[in-house]
């Protein structure tokens, strides 16, 4: 039983995973089918103390960040699961095509990680912890731009 549990929270993770990151900014909709309605999140850039507790803006945190970074690449590095946690952790690869933290888009190609732990109920995410190596992200930001003299 209890490796069935397993197995279906790192399912469950892994399709939420590809389709909050697919191409196709539509399939964020995999979180009215892979998220608890009452879904609890921290640590997410650009929500007030980078908290919020509900699906919609969770599919907007996704479609804001995919406005700010374009041909993206995804990539899950490891996941470790119990019967109540997943935690990936994950590297991408993408292109800064829209405005992020006040810094103008200059279509530098940046990579940055991160960690993200689940806390699942019932085979579902209840709650969220993100961690983005923001430092690192930040760092590449803006490095296209001409520098007034």
């Amino acid at each position: 039983m209890t490796n069935t549990i397993i197995e279906t929270n790192k399912a469950t993770v892994a399709r939420f995973l590809a389709g909050t990151h697919s191409a196709n900014i539509d399939d964020v909709d995999v979180i009215d089918e892979t998220v608890v309605p009452h879904i609890v999140c921290h640590g997410f850039p650009g929500f007030p103390n980078g908290e919020f507790n509900d699906r919609e803006s969770y599919k907007a945190f996704f479609r804001i960040f995919r406005e700010s970074f374009s041909d993206m690449t995804f990539l899950t590095l490891k996941t470790i699961a119990t019967e109540d946690f997943v935690s990936a952790h994950w590297e991408i690869w993408a292109t800064h095509s829209g405005e992020f933290q006040g810094i103008a888009p200059d279509s530098t190609r940046v990579v940055f990680d991160g960690v993200a732990l689940y806390r699942m109920e019932e085979g579902k995410i209840a709650e969220t912890w993100l961690t983005i190596n923001e430092p690192l992200l930040v760092s590449q930001l803006g490095k296209g731009r001409a520098v007034a003299a």
